[in-house]
C-alpha cells in the first residue's frame, strides 16, 4: 500500500484540532514542539518550516511545522521509503499523477523510493507531521526539484473547504443559499464591500472562528482592506471583550501575513490618554445626539465609572480611530456621516451575540441618527442570517420594529 490512512488513538488523544482555534491554536506547540526554524533547507521551501529532531541522538525522527502556505518542492527519494505521521493541523501530500491527500492528525503515509512528490501546510492552517526514513539501500540520497507553483497550490482547497467534499450536498445547499438566494434579495442595498465587512463583524459577534478564516481572505478579494479587517476587530473588543476577540486577532494577523501584508499597520489612533473622554464624548453626541454630552458623569456613584468608560474607552479608544467607514454604508446615499460603519457593525456584534436586545435597540437608534435607515439594517441582518440563524435574526428585527415605532 503506498497511502495508509489510519487513526492512532494516541496521537488523536493529545493532537486534536481546537474546536475554538485558529491557524497557530490548532497546532499545540506543548504537545509536539515546534522546534527551530529550518534554515538549513530554506531554500527547497516556499513559506517558513520548523525542524524538532525528537531523538538526535540516534538520529530518530523529526516533528517538522510547516506554517500556513508553506511547503518542500518537489522532490524524490532514492532507495529509501519516507513515513510521514500527521499529528496536528491540516495540510497535504501529493504525489505526480495521483490524487492529493489531505494529511490530519493520525493520517499515515508511506511513500515508496523513486516517487516525486511534495508534502506542506494548508493555506489557511499550521500543520506538523514527524517524519522518518525506513527500508533505506546503500546509496540512499534526496533529490530536490522545482518549487511547487502557487497556480497548482492554491488549487487545492483550504482546510474549512474540504466541508465541499465531505459533507458535499449539505455544502452546496448551503451555498446556494447564503452566497445565491440571500445576495440576490440583498444586492440592491448593499455592496459586495459592505457586505463582506458586515460578515466579518457578524462572525466576531457569533464566535463563528472557522468561518472567518474562510471568508476573510474572500472579504480581503472584495476590496476590504487590511486596515479595516483591523479596526472591525480592534472595535469588536468593546463590545465582546478580550476574551472573544483574541482569537480573531491572531487567526487575522496569521491571514494577512500569509497573504505578504507587512506588520504592523500603519496607526489609526487619533487619541491621547489625556483627549480620549473629550474625543469619546463627541462621538457619542455624533451618534446618539446632544443627550449624550454629559453622559459621561451621569448615572449612580457605584457605577458612574462606567458610564466614564464608556465615553473614554468605547468611543474615545475606538470610535475615534480612521481606517473604517469614511463612506456611509448605504449605497447610493450622498450623505456620509463619519461614523455609519462603525455603527453598522456595532449593529452586527450585538445582534449576532444575542442577548443584548437593550443595546441592540440603543445602537438601531444611533444607526438611524448617522443615516443607516431601517432598510438597510433589515438588508444586513438578512445578509447575515445564514451565520446567525434564524432565532437571532428574528429578535434582532423585533428590535429594529420597535425602535422604528417608537421614533
Amino acid at each position: 500500500m503506498r497511502i495508509i490512512t489510519t487513526v492512532i488513538a494516541l496521537l488523536m488523544a493529545v493532537t486534536h484540532i481546537n474546536a475554538q482555534g485558529n491557524m497557530k491554536a490548532n497546532v499545540d506547540f506543548n504537545v509536539w514542539p515546534k522546534g527551530e526554524l529550518n534554515t538549513a533547507y530554506a531554500k527547497y521551501f516556499i513559506g517558513n518550516s520548523y525542524l524538532a529532531p525528537l531523538d538526535a541522538e540516534n538520529g530518530g525522527p523529526v516533528n517538522v511545522t510547516f506554517e500556513p502556505r508553506c511547503r518542500n518542492n518537489w522532490h524524490i527519494h532514492h532507495k529509501s521509503v519516507q513515513v510521514l505521521v500527521c499529528v496536528a493541523g491540516c495540510g497535504w501530500y501529493v504525489e505526480e499523477g495521483r490524487e492529493p491527500v489531505v494529511l490530519r492528525p493520525g493520517v499515515v503515509v508511506a511513500i515508496p523510493a523513486e516517487v516525486k512528490h511534495w508534502h506542506g501546510a494548508a493555506k489557511d492552517s499550521w500543520m506538523q507531521h514527524i517524519t522518518y526514513m525506513t527500508k533505506v539501500e546503500e546509496g540512499a540520497s534526496n533529490e530536490w526539484l522545482e518549487p511547487v507553483a502557487d497556480a497548482d497550490y492554491d488549487k487545492l482547497p483550504a482546510s474549512n473547504a474540504l466541508l465541499c467534499v465531505t459533507d458535499a450536498d449539505y455544502m452546496q445547499r448551503f451555498e446556494a443559499f447564503a452566497f445565491g438566494e440571500v445576495v440576490e434579495q440583498v444586492k440592491s442595498r448593499l455592496d459586495d464591500h459592505t457586505r463582506y465587512v458586515c460578515y466579518l463583524a457578524t462572525l466576531l459577534g457569533c464566535q463563528g472562528i472557522d468561518e472567518y478564516r474562510e471568508l476573510l481572505p474572500q472579504a480581503l478579494d472584495k476590496g476590504v482592506s487590511a486596515v479595516e479587517v483591523k479596526e472591525i476587530v480592534y472595535q469588536a473588543t468593546a463590545y465582546l471583550g478580550m476574551g472573544r476577540v483574541r482569537p480573531f486577532l491572531t487567526a487575522m494577523n496569521e491571514i494577512l501575513a500569509a497573504r505578504g501584508i507587512a506588520l504592523p499597520l500603519a496607526s489609526q489612533q487619533t487619541t491621547t490618554m489625556e483627549t480620549r473622554r473629550e474625543a469619546g464624548t463627541e462621538a457619542q453626541v455624533s451618534c446618539f445626539g446632544e443627550g449624550m454630552r454629559d453622559f459621561w458623569q451621569s448615572g449612580p456613584e457605584d457605577s458612574r465609572h462606567i458610564n466614564l468608560w464608556l465615553a473614554d474607552n468605547c468611543f474615545g479608544d475606538y470610535y475615534t480611530r480612521t481606517g473604517l467607514g469614511q463612506k456611509t454604508a448605504s449605497q447610493g446615499n450622498s450623505a456620509q456621516h463619519p461614523m455609519a460603519m462603525r455603527e453598522l457593525i456595532t449593529f452586527c456584534f450585538l445582534a449576532a451575540q444575542g442577548g443584548c436586545e437593550s443595546q441592540l435597540k440603543g445602537h438601531i437608534a444611533g444607526n438611524f441618527h448617522v443615516g443607516n435607515d431601517k432598510d438597510l439594517l433589515i438588508a444586513v441582518l438578512s445578509s447575515n442570517l445564514p451565520f446567525i440563524g434564524y432565532p437571532r435574526t428574528l429578535n434582532a428585527l423585533n428590535c429594529i420594529r420597535s425602535v422604528t415605532s417608537e421614533q
